[in-house]
């Protein structure tokens, strides 16, 4: 059976990029959400240190603690994108095998 290797890179493409899309917008949100979140707790730390409730010793501790868990926010997103770029590489390959005659091409993924 002949492929039309274009039109079916053309498909896988447009299907994977549909998918890409939707799930880089999440990507994005939550990536805006944690800068937000690090943002306000650098914000109660400075002001905490300026009302004299911390010294710079706990506020160096706190912005640590805060980078640390905002770097781990920020790996869990790099997992997050995995999972997407996993996904849209299915959807893709499943919008082709429901278009391949042939009884062991549901087999092959």
């Amino acid at each position: 059976m002949p492929f039309a290797i274009a039109s079916i890179g053309a498909r896988l493409a447009n299907t994977i990029l549909a998918s890409l899309r939707s799930d880089s917008g999440k990507v994005k949100a939550l990536a805006i959400a944690e800068g937000e979140s690090l943002a306000h707790a650098l914000a109660r730390i400075t002001g905490l240190l300026a009302q004299g409730q911390i010294d710079r010793e706990e506020a160096g501790v706190l912005v640590r603690i805060q980078r640390d868990a905002s770097e781990a926010v920020l790996a869990s997103l790099a997992e997050v994108s995995r999972a997407a770029a996993h996904n849209a590489i299915k959807l893709g390959l499943n919008d082709i095998i429901g278009r391949i005659d042939g009884p062991l091409t549901g087999e092959l993924l």
